[in-house]
């Protein structure tokens, strides 16, 4: 007497992909999220470089339009440029301490950041739409 062959049979098959199609599609979100968060911290980085260029020009002349003049030199030069983001300007306020830079994305999904901060502690909040 002949033994059957011992295999797996279509229908096992079939729920063996469906099962990790679905395991799959819970995994999408939180790795595009990783991605997100990834890029949006070389945004914080860009920001943070741009801020303290702009508190070691602010300490020199003590002037927002001249960090102004020289904040555009070196944006124009790419020193706040990154892959994914970059600080082509920044907002300052003469009569307030502090300025706000926002970073523009290079990939639309990942939004475009916020940071404000104080001239002379250098104090910072980022955010995020």
């Amino acid at each position: 007497m002949r033994r059957a062959g011992r295999g797996f049979t279509l229908i096992e098959l079939l729920i063996v992909v469906v099962i990790v199609g679905i395991l799959a599609l819970a995994a999408i979100p939180l790795i595009m999220n990783n991605t997100r968060d990834a890029r949006r911290a070389e945004g914080e980085q860009m920001m943070g470089a741009a801020r303290d260029f702009c508190r070691a020009e602010y300490a020199k002349t003590g002037n927002t339009s001249n960090v102004s003049t020289a904040f555009g030199v070196q944006a124009a030069n790419g020193a706040f440029s990154g892959k994914y983001y970059s600080v082509p300007t920044f907002a300052a306020s003469s009569t307030v301490a502090g300025m706000d830079a926002s970073v523009q994305t290079n990939a639309a999904a990942d939004g475009q950041g916020r940071m404000d901060f104080s001239w002379e502690s250098g104090a910072a909040s980022f955010s995020w739409p």
